[in-house]
């Protein structure tokens, strides 16, 4: 991040800063401290303010088919703006039974408890794999020891937004430049978790289109993509690779004088694929079948204490 200076960590806040909060905020948001956690939590709750948690769920372009959850939900706010405003559903995920507690009474007060799931456990150990938006408000070491659990879990095309703190060498897709109700400048950060291509792939055209097969050998580092292709064990030049969440795109070009080559897009499902192509003799479907799989060194699981 540079010389960026983002706001309050959950991990940072000072004893006055809390008292401070506690003067500024609702009273039906402060809650009170009745019982413990199973062990004690990663960061402490610092409360994201409220012109943020608009900016991060529009940012999302979360809507009402989505399922929102909230790792370390602290009051429960941004899941019940989701709900309220956005007309999603949310799950609240928290160790810490105050904060549990106290999302659910902030759920109650807003009338949208039915459309929330409250978890308390730890959130290294939540199944995500059907949440379609992820949003984070913790320390960066915990954001990249998150990072192979969110490309282990959810589906492609889930969003994940984090306030405050980016994930190491995961580039964002967008960097959101806010300013907050007290006037303050701050961050967010916006992630589409993108499908697995890496490894080798069998294209084959369409029946009846006379294009032949190719072998696609393609690298990935987070959504960034590039390969060889092959066709007749001849090298094909293979460009302009990219996948944004299931949505494959590249171009051939298998001899001189083929303007822009052939451009193929496509929809990525698991080891599948398949789509169609435009361009000089473009016009036909595609399949293609991953036959083997690519090495991700990135997504490797980070060691760590919780």
């Amino acid at each position: 991040m540079g010389t960026v200076v983002p706001l309050p960590c959950r991990g940072f806040i000072l004893p006055a800063l809390v008292s401070a909060l506690a003067l500024v905020l609702p009273a039906g948001l402060t809650g009170q401290q009745t019982s413990a956690p199973a062990r004690t939590p990663d960061v402490h709750f610092v409360p994201t303010d409220t012109t943020k948690v608009r900016e991060m769920l529009t940012a999302a372009q979360v809507g009402s088919q989505d399922l929102v959850y909230d790792l370390g939900c602290g009051d429960g706010r941004i899941v019940i703006a989701a709900v309220k405003q956005y007309g999603a559903r949310g799950v609240c995920v928290d160790i810490d039974p105050v904060r549990i507690k106290e999302s659910r009474s902030n759920a109650d007060t807003a009338g949208v408890t039915r459309r929330i799931e409250f978890v308390e456990g730890d959130l290294f150990e939540v199944d995500l794999s059907k949440a379609t938006v992820v949003t984070l408000y913790l320390l960066p070491s915990l954001n990249q020891r998150l990072l192979p659990k969110l490309f282990q879990e959810v589906r492609p095309g889930t969003r994940v937004v984090s306030n405050a703190f980016d994930m190491g060498d995961w580039k964002a897709d967008r960097m959101l430049n806010i300013k907050a109700f007290s006037g303050m400048q701050s961050y967010a950060y916006l992630w589409i978790i993108p499908a697995d291509v890496s490894g080798e792939w069998r294209l084959e055209p369409g029946t009846g289109t006379g294009a032949k097969p190719y072998t696609l050998d393609l690298k990935q580092k987070y959504q960034e993509v590039s390969g060889t292709a092959s066709s007749d064990g001849k090298a094909v030049p293979l460009g302009n690779v990219s996948v944004k969440a299931d949505q494959l795109r590249f171009v051939l070009r298998a001899g001189a004088g083929e303007g822009q080559g052939l451009q193929f897009s496509g929809k990525v499902t698991g080891d599948r694929a398949s789509g169609t192509t435009k361009g000089n003799g473009g016009g036909w479907s595609w399949t293609a079948v991953r036959i083997k799989p690519g090495s991700r060194p990135e997504l490797a699981p980070q060691s760590g204490s919780n």
